[in-house]
Parts: C-alpha cells; sequence; structure tokens
C-alpha cells in the first residue's frame, strides 16, 4: 500500500497525445492488449517505493544541478483528504535517451556519499538499509530506459 511508482512505454508518435491525456494510456487496457506481446513491446517498469529514494540521490543538492535521470522520478502527489491525486508525466523519446545515458553512468555508491552527508545520520543510516533494495530498482531502471531508447520510445509514468 501506500504511493508507488510505475512506468510504461508510449510510441514516441503518441507522446503528445499521452501528454494531453496521460490518464488514457495509463488507464486504457485496450491500448495495452491491442499493442503487440512482448518482446516487440516492452515491459513496463515499477520502482515500488524506490522511487522516492531515487529521487533524492538523483535530484542533486542545492548547490548543485538535477541530473538528466532526475526526470525519471520527478514529480510529487497532491495530497488531500484522506488521499492522494497522483501526478503523471510523459518523457518524449529524446528524454529517454537523455535519462538512459545518465543512468548508465550513475554509481549508486557515489551518489550516497554525496547525499548522506547532507541529511541528518538516523537518515543516512535508513538509506543506508535500503541501498541494496535501491540498487535493484535503479538497475531495473537502467534496463526499461535503455530499451525504451533503443526502440526510440517515449515513456509515461505514474507516481500514486
Amino acid at each position: 500500500m501506500g504511493i508507488r511508482y510505475f512506468a510504461l512505454p508510449v510510441p514516441a508518435q503518441l507522446v503528445t497525445i499521452a501528454r494531453i491525456n496521460p490518464r488514457a494510456f495509463l488507464s486504457d487496457q485496450h491500448f495495452w492488449e491491442t499493442w503487440s506481446d512482448p518482446p516487440d513491446r516492452p515491459e513496463g517498469l515499477d520502482l515500488d517505493k524506490a522511487w522516492r529514494d531515487l529521487q533524492q540521490l538523483l535530484g542533486g543538492m542545492d548547490s548543485e544541478p538535477m541530473r538528466d535521470a532526475y526526470e525519471l522520478v520527478r514529480g510529487e502527489v497532491t495530497h488531500y483528504g484522506y488521499g492522494w491525486i497522483p501526478y503523471d508525466r510523459v518523457l518524449s523519446a529524446e528524454e529517454v535517451l537523455k535519462v538512459a545515458s545518465d543512468l548508465a553512468v550513475a554509481d549508486l555508491a557515489r551518489l550516497y556519499q554525496e547525499y548522506t552527508p547532507q541529511v541528518s545520520p538516523d537518515w543516512a543510516a535508513i538509506m543506508d538499509g535500503r541501498r541494496d533494495y535501491v540498487e535493484s530498482y535503479l538497475e531495473a531502471a537502467r534496463k526499461f530506459t535503455t530499451e525504451l531508447a533503443g526502440m526510440g520510445l517515449g515513456l509515461i509514468y505514474s507516481i500514486g
């Protein structure tokens, strides 16, 4: 339960339409059923709850610019009452290529080394305890974006 992250491929020619109505792409089961089966259509990406750690690690500190890979996890849900409105975003094929290129060279150990001195020792210890979990999802994100970039596809993701 809780706020999670998932991403799906979007054909490059449909990126503009997906930006106009992202929910149609995220909830239209018919669209996914009529698109060819894997391996012609890549599977989706589920970052579970590791998206938050990746946001913090890829977002850069106040004095540093955000990495290109941050675009894969940018965004926050909108809270209301007892729930939230998901944050949906579409990346073009060009943006996916930038993300994939950055993720290919992202060194998780270095990211932790740069990030943890900026937070409390307690929070640094919590994040360090999740390092293997985050590494597995970072690797999944690398594979997903590399595959999409190689096929010239965009993507749509939802945090919610």
